[in-house]
């Protein structure tokens, strides 16, 4: 094995949306970082144009609040792909979460623009992974984590369902000491809506559609069409579903 220290680019994307295949790059930023010294080397941050027809999702804007006039007069990804690939080029790479989402990306739009990126010729990192694998998930060590010993020592027994119920709750308690959260959703009788805490504030939201995750009341300041098209015959929607949708027309 080399013992050269290769820098260490850490790169992320936006994305007009969250399709691999369909949806484009259109920001692009990484920095380079001397593994020796530490020190911040060089960066880059592209805006870019998608090379075909386009729409960015309303999930992603409120993500990233990159709107297409944002994008008129910049780059397109085959115009910036080698200046990317030389920045890239010859280092390691550290994402969060990039193996699932950031380097299929990247991936995806060397491809278009008619060049090959093989990332398993380059020490991939991904802190995202590597923080599940040291905090897991599970139960039993996110007990530990919270309560700061065992569910043995706290005379539970792992996988017995009354001592994981009692288990959760401590973890509650303890969550709730650190950060009071509310709840998380409740399904209506079709799924179409469900009640879900968005920004602080439990409302009815849609869990299905273009809108998914985004609240009626959001909806209704952007699209009313679509809450039109909701309550139509065309839908298949449940009538308490339209009625209560119907709410929110203008």
């Amino acid at each position: 094995m080399s013992d050269i220290i290769r820098p260490l680019v850490v790169p992320d994307v936006e994305t007009t949306g969250l399709n691999k295949e369909t949806d484009y790059i259109i920001q692009f930023a990484a920095i380079k970082v001397d593994r020796q010294t530490r020190n911040i080397i060089d960066s880059m941050n592209l805006y870019i144009k998608p090379s075909g027809p386009y729409t960015i999702t309303i999930q992603a804007y409120l993500k990233h609040h990159i709107k297409p006039a944002d994008l008129e007069d910049k780059p397109t990804f085959a115009e910036v792909a080698d200046n990317i690939m030389d920045f890239i080029e010859g280092c390691d790479i550290l994402t969060y979460n990039g193996n699932n989402f950031d380097l299929p990306f990247i991936k995806n739009e060397f491809k278009r623009a008619g060049k090959n990126i093989d990332f398993l010729k380059f020490n991939c990192y991904d802190a995202f992974l590597e923080e599940k694998r040291r905090n897991s998930n599970s139960l039993g060590s996110t007990f530990i984590r919270y309560i700061g010993h065992s569910m043995e020592e706290e005379g539970l027994q792992p996988h017995d369902a009354l001592s994981d119920v009692k288990a959760t709750y401590k973890i509650f308690e303890e969550q709730q000491k650190v950060k009071e959260y509310g709840p998380e959703v409740r399904l209506t009788e079709d799924n179409v809506l469900i009640m879900a805490n968005f920004n602080g504030k439990e409302q009815p939201v849609f869990n299905i559609g273009k809108y998914k995750e985004l609240p009626i009341s959001y909806v209704s300041t952007v699209d009313q069409g679509y809450l039109r098209w909701c309550v139509s015959e065309s839908a298949s929607f449940v009538q308490s579903t339209k009625d209560y949708i119907s709410k929110y027309i203008k």
